[in-house]
Order: structure tokens, then C-alpha cells, then sequence
């Protein structure tokens, strides 16, 4: 699909990616860019989930979306490693009930050495 945004300035065309499911997380995880800008996993544990595969060109930036949906047991908590996480407000709230999802992005502009964390879409179950 090919459209024209505004008045003719730019023409663009349909972005498709695909979801990689990375499955259950256990105690740790790799969140590999590699494997596409949007992954989901399913929080079994307390984890630690390390952000890796961003761009190693200067001047590029790396984003990952993560759809995380908590099992059955409520109050999971999780840490995440792999560069320095900035938070709006210097914090961010997950949702810790049991089968919640959770939508997070994830954006670095120096190839990983500080992410910019968000919770756009909260409690989506």
C-alpha cells in the first residue's frame, strides 16, 4: 500500500513487522533487537531482562516495543539491564495483577547505552 501524506511532500508505504514471540521468561531473559520491533513474553518469574541487538551505527537509533503479560501469580517483579533506563519522572508503574498485559517502548539513541522507557499502554487485559 502506497500513500501521499500532506501535499504531496512524502510518499510512503505500508510498515509491516513481524511479532516475534519470545515465550516464557524464567529468571532472565535476552531481549534481542535482532529478532524484530515487536516481541512479547509472558512474565513466569522474578526476572532480569537484558536489552541487546541495537543498532551499532553512530547516529542510529534502536527501538523495541514489548507486549509483557504476567501469568497467574500476581506481584512478579522484573529489572532490566543491558545500558542505563530513563523513566518518565524517574519512575515507571507496571501493572502486577495477574493476567495483565502490559505495553512498553523502548528507544535508544546511542546503540544501547541509555534507553528511554515508556508504559504507553497500561493494563490491557
Amino acid at each position: 500500500t502506497t500513500g501521499t501524506f500532506g501535499a504531496g511532500a512524502i510518499t510512503g508505504t505500508k510498515f509491516v513487522d513481524t511479532v516475534y514471540a519470545a515465550g516464557n521468561t524464567g529468571t532472565a531473559i535476552n531481549l534481542d533487537l535482532a529478532n524484530g520491533s515487536v516481541q512479547t513474553m509472558t512474565l513466569t518469574g522474578n526476572t532480569t531482562i537484558t536489552l541487546t541487538g541495537a543498532s551499532a551505527t553512530a547516529s542510529t537509533g534502536s527501538s523495541v516495543v514489548l507486549i509483557l503479560t504476567n501469568d497467574a501469580t500476581p506481584s512478579r517483579t522484573i529489572a532490566f539491564a543491558g545500558g542505563t533506563f530513563i523513566y518518565p519522572s524517574g519512575a515507571v508503574s507496571r501493572t502486577t495483577t495477574a493476567a495483565a498485559i502490559d505495553v512498553w517502548y523502548f528507544f535508544t539513541p546511542d546503540q544501547g547505552t541509555t534507553w528511554y522507557v515508556s508504559i504507553p499502554q497500561k493494563d490491557m487485559s
